[in-house]
């Protein structure tokens, strides 16, 4: 009799276990084509919705608001308007609603069924997403309105002889970095706010050249002249090309003046001629022959301020028009003549042609004036040129020519002494130059 209830009580057990089995799968897979309870969407429950039903859900709570949103840009002077369908930007509904139906759907069917029996709260987020590319057109469509070119203030010789000063325009420059990372920020909200204003940045760009710093410039504080009167045409049209291209240059505090640079390449299409140039130790005939003059000058009108020269190099051949040391040779892309602006203010150069002669007029602020230089050049060692005499068979005696004309060496130091109030606070040597002795050499005939 035991037996047999024991046996009875398997079988019900046994029929209990298949009959809940069976009862569990029906209701789990149920469950396949829906949505498990407690799954969320941003807060949205979609417990037992399909997937066509979430998606119905979600784009009418989130996808289709998000699409009313703008954002409004404000500056100064105007507002732009950002439209959320100008970028392009969405909520990934199909991306969440796939997530939410296949999540807990890995699991064995006994899994399955405690889920959906003792639901835990899930939650899934929306992605947002926007074209990054239609955000950078609309900002280059906004920079291109709001950016400004900053204006140097400008500075000229009146015909009074006084200064014309006009003035400086402050540029404007939009943070378009700045505004890009805004604008991202507020669209990543999505609608869980309203629309949003960005005050746009908007940085003020300083002109190099400033009205202020130019009217400091208030007085001449040195000037240079030399004479080219005995000149030919050809050499007086390249002095004159070559000062006018320097006539009104200004130098900023820390500018460094490059006289190539300044005056450019002599060539003949800018209009420089053939004249008298010296070539190693000879004179001889080269396009642009005479600027070395202009160089020199200008040269001369720097050594009575304190600017020291960032490079000047002497000629071979010492020049008549300037005093012995006291020249700046320049050839294009070989030798330069450069100095550096070192005062606190401006300064203007003025180059003027009068009467067969060369005038540099450098101007600056009247403070600059409190010292003055005296130029001292001391020559030593000089040496007179030998003649060399090549006899020559084709020219008949008594004829003679002279192939390279001679010229005296010698050592110069120049140095600048410095006054202040009448007296002497400082002595500089400003080169030692040494110009080697150039001998004569002349053909005499020898033919009877």
């Amino acid at each position: 009799m035991k037996k047999k209830a024991i046996i009875i009580i398997g079988v019900l057990i046994l029929f209990s276990t298949f009959t809940f089995s069976g009862y569990s799968y029906i209701r789990v897979k149920y469950w396949d084509s829906l949505i498990l309870p407690g799954v969320k969407i941003e807060n949205e429950d979609l417990t037992g919705k399909t997937r066509k039903e979430a998606q119905t859900i979600i784009n009418d709570k989130y996808a289709s608001k998000v699409m009313k949103k703008k954002i409004t840009i404000v500056t100064d002077e105007k507002k732009y308007i950002v439209d959320y369908k100008m970028v392009e930007a969405k909520y990934n509904v199909d991306q969440a609603v796939e997530q939410a139906l296949t999540y807990g759907k890995d699991r064995n069917m006994f899994q399955k069924y405690k889920a959906i029996t003792h639901p835990v709260s899930k939650q899934i987020k929306l992605t947002f997403e926007y074209n990054d590319k239609d955000v950078d057109k609309i900002l280059k469509g906004i920079a291109k309105e709001i950016d400004k070119k900053a204006k140097n203030a400008t500075i000229a010789k009146g015909s009074g002889g006084q200064f014309v000063v006009t003035n400086d325009v402050i540029g404007k420059q939009l943070e378009v970095d700045k505004l890009k990372n805004d604008i991202k920020s507020k669209i990543d909200v999505g609608v869980s706010k309203d629309d949003t204003y960005i005050k746009a940045a908007v940085k003020d760009i300083k002109p190099k050249i400033s009205e202020a710093a130019l009217k400091t410039i208030n007085t001449r504080i040195s000037s240079y002249t030399t004479n080219f009167g005995s000149s030919s045409e050809d050499r007086a049209t390249n002095i004159a090309l070559a000062t006018g291209s320097i006539n009104g240059k200004l130098l900023m505090p820390g500018d460094v003046f490059s006289f190539n640079d300044v005056v450019g390449e002599r060539t003949t299409l800018r209009g420089y001629k053939a004249a008298g140039v010296i070539i190693g130790d000879k004179l001889e005939q080269g396009l642009g022959g005479g600027i070395c003059q202009v160089s020199s000058t200008l040269y001369n009108a720097m050594l009575s301020t304190s600017i020291v020269s960032v490079e000047r190099i002497h000629h071979t051949i010492s020049s008549g028009y300037i005093p012995k040391g006291q020249d700046a040779t320049v050839d294009y892309g070989n030798l330069d003549y450069k100095f550096k602006n070192t005062f606190e203010y401006p300064i203007y150069i003025e180059g003027l042609l009068s009467n067969g002669n060369i005038h540099f007029n450098i101007y600056s602020n009247s403070t600059l004036t409190k010292r003055t230089y005296e130029i001292v050049n001391e020559v030593s060692e000089p040496t007179d040129p030998k003649t060399e005499t090549i006899q020559d068979p084709t020219m008949y005696q008594g004829q003679s020519e002279v192939v390279k004309t001679g010229y005296a060496g010698f050592k110069v130091k120049v140095t600048r002494k410095t006054y202040e109030n009448g007296r002497l606070v400082n002595t500089e040597i400003i080169n030692k130059d040494t110009f080697h002795v150039i001998n004569e050499v002349k053909k005499v005939g020898t033919k009877k």
